[in-house]
């Protein structure tokens, strides 16, 4: 019988020359992704827009598709850009009172930094707490909150060193203090699972290029619709209120829902990769992912302790994510350089390699993995004679 995940990798024509472990960066697509890309063009080549309802349907279909993972309801949902767009809705969304201030950990992606800063000239000041031996500590967040905290916004796991934060936790800490919750979700959607009203979040972004496994540039943003209220579209066009395809009567009511956030045409073909890419995973099942993903990551963190490499990523119960950082003799950027000339696909963070495989990556890439670091880090091989 053929093992499961065998077959899916048939999915994934990168194997063929790749060891792929950058997935925290940009993801390869599955072949079912290029299929539902070649098929839009295809439409549109021999059907211009005279197939548009049908477009409009398979988008409202991964609308669905994205609510159902998060635990969201449809209407919560908007088409983004990426997930700076999402965030940048959510900062220059509120009605921000001088003297607000908004709570974060330091070492987030700028993605979820730099949208908060942009707020110092009306007032609104940034507060960044430090992480504890790579963690965000609960108590530390909730050491930094006060009477003017407006909203705490923080990754679902840490690109750096992949921490995975206590979301359940913090969610539950924001409510307590009627503060909003707000999630930048990229390094978790597709290799773990996250239910938004379990974890008490208001506001996620994220986009699809990364665990996803979607091209750049499909984000989706999630509004609660017990916040849509709080914020205003930052960006307004024909599509953002009710009735948007009578051209001719103007009637400024925004829609009821999270698509008020989609103030223009959608993107098509982005959003039915994304889709197919969706379906995939939603196959599988998150909670078979995630097993997956982190068997494949413990095999990892066990091959780079018996080298003896010094491991930046937290390991505890609840803490580990896709992401394993380890740092060399060697800079990470020549190791990563060096491996890529192996066909090996990693990323240099922060003064560390960080490696971040997904499930259909196999324990015979691993090996081959070890293999090569072996080959090119004298540091590896130096602590394995060590040990003879």
């Amino acid at each position: 019988m053929r093992d499961f995940w065998e077959d899916i990798r048939r999915e994934f024509p990168v194997v063929r020359r790749w060891i792929y472990f950058n997935h925290a960066g940009v993801a390869p697509v599955p072949a079912r992704t290029a299929a539902a890309v070649q098929l839009f063009m295809d439409e549109a080549l021999y059907n211009g827009a005279c197939v548009y309802d049908r477009w409009m349907a398979r988008v409202e279909g991964v609308r669905r598709q994205f609510a159902g993972i998060i635990g969201a309801y449809p209407g919560e949902i908007a088409f983004v850009k990426n997930t700076s767009h999402g965030l940048s809705i959510v900062a220059n969304g509120l009605d921000w009172n001088k003297g607000d201030n908004i709570v974060t950990a330091r070492g987030e992606f700028p993605a979820n930094i730099y949208p908060w800063m942009a707020l110092k000239d009306r007032g609104v000041e940034l507060r960044t707490v430090m992480p504890r031996n790579g963690r965000v500590a609960v108590e530390d967040l909730a050491k930094a909150i006060d009477a003017r905290t407006r909203l705490l916004t923080i990754s679902s796991v840490e690109f750096g060193n992949g921490f995975r934060n206590d979301l359940e936790s913090i969610g539950r800490l924001c409510k307590e203090k009627n503060i909003l919750f707000c999630v930048d979700a990229i390094q978790s959607l597709g290799a773990l699972p996250l239910d938004v009203r379990k974890c008490y979040i208001d506001f996620l972004s994220t986009d699809g290029h990364k665990w996803l496994l979607a091209p750049e540039g499909t984000g989706c943003f999630y509004c609660s619709m017990e916040k849509l209220d709080l914020l205003k579209p930052p960006l307004i066009g024909w599509n953002s209120v009710k009735n948007s395809r009578d051209y001719s009567h103007y009637n400024f009511t925004l829609r009821p829902d999270a698509q008020r956030f989609e103030e223009g045409s959608p993107s098509v073909m982005g959003i039915s990769a994304l889709g197919a890419s969706l379906g995939l995973l939603q196959e599988i099942g998150l909670d078979k992912i995630e097993e997956r993903v982190l068997f494949i990551t413990d095999r990892i963190i066990s091959g780079l302790e018996e080298r003896g490499y010094a491991i930046r990523t937290p390991r505890g119960d609840g803490e580990k994510s896709g992401i394993v950082s380890f740092q060399s003799r060697k800079p990470a950027t020549i190791l990563q350089q060096l491996l890529a000339g192996k066909d090996v696909a990693c990323a240099a963070r922060d003064g560390a390699l960080r490696v971040s495989p997904h499930f259909y990556n196999s324990e015979e890439e691993v090996n081959r993995f070890f293999g090569i670091l072996d080959e090119v880090d004298v540091t590896a091989k130096a602590n394995k004679r060590g040990e003879k």
